[in-house]
């Protein structure tokens, strides 16, 4: 059963971002599917909170392993391959529907915001350019919920990542937070070398993000991507986490400001070499 929460015309909203490996999976022949147990278990710590969230997904095992079948893995679906635009759109409609039901079951009033309209792409960029249909449903207690997806222009097609549009939002709704769960403890230190992950991450600090191995394979670029377009939000002063999508509770606490697993990013000078380590 879904409900609303009681809407406060104006509230500062919060913003959500679910990784597409965390609530994504592949079966043993490739067919993707939605993880509907979490995510309807994660709906529920939304919901228990009572505040305004606006949430965007990603597209995890529907939409990286048809960048790479369909080679768009630098993010451009150029104009003369329109039949690939239209398969990736359709396969991320049937993730879409999915999402929605799972959020719906765990009790969200969840809506889903088409991005045609709020975007637009144009010289090789994607730009976010109204986000009044979101403010209106948050008034009426809705939750919206956003999805990467493919953006097009006069050039043609292109990948309008989770993350970055995540990041958008967070920055022009003048959000109270944003919390991007993920299928890790945060981010790692070294990653696979290492469980060990930064408490607190400054994004300026190219020593520190510049290690960050970039994937090559994921055409949203992985986890690096994932702190530039956090840096985006808290230069603007927004609270800004990589948290631990898995770890019942951490999604609630992190909506409160205080994550139970994950890395608070952070902007300004670089970490001062007297500081002690991140653990």
């Amino acid at each position: 059963m879904t409900s609303s929460r009681p809407p406060v015309r104006g509230a500062r909203c919060h913003v959500v971002k679910l990784g597409g490996s965390l609530i994504t999976s592949a079966d043993a022949n490739g067919l993707p599917h939605v993880n509907e147990e979490r995510l309807a278990a994660l709906a529920r710590e939304i919901a228990s909170t009572q505040l305004p969230v606006v949430l965007v997904h990603g597209t995890g095992a529907y939409g990286k392993p048809a960048a790479r079948r369909h080679h768009y893995l630098d993010g451009v679906i150029t104009a003369n391959r329109t039949g690939v635009f239209a398969q990736v759109s359709a396969l991320l409609s049937r993730l879409e529907l999915s999402a929605l039901e799972a959020l719906q079951r765990g009790g969200l009033c969840a809506v889903r915001v088409p991005l045609a309209g709020l975007c637009t792409y144009e010289g090789g960029e994607i730009r976010l350019l109204r986000v009044d249909a979101v403010r209106l449903l948050l008034d009426h207690g809705i939750t919206p919920v956003l999805g990467g997806t493919l953006a097009w222009g006069r050039d043609g097609f292109a990948v309008y990542s989770s993350d970055t549009l995540a990041a958008d939002l967070a920055i022009a709704l003048r959000a109270a937070g944003l919390a991007m769960a993920t299928n890790a403890s945060g981010v790692h230190l070294d990653h696979g070398n290492s469980d060990r992950i930064y408490h607190q991450l400054n994004a300026d600090d190219t020593t520190l993000t510049g290690a960050i191995s970039p994937d090559l394979q994921d055409v949203s670029g992985g986890m690096r991507a994932k702190v530039h377009a956090c840096g985006r939000a808290a230069h603007v002063g927004i609270p800004t986490f990589i948290i631990d999508g898995r770890l019942p509770g951490n999604l609630t606490a992190s909506l409160h400001g205080t994550p139970l697993a994950g890395t608070h990013i952070t902007t300004g000078g670089s970490r001062d070499p007297g500081d002690p380590p991140p653990d």
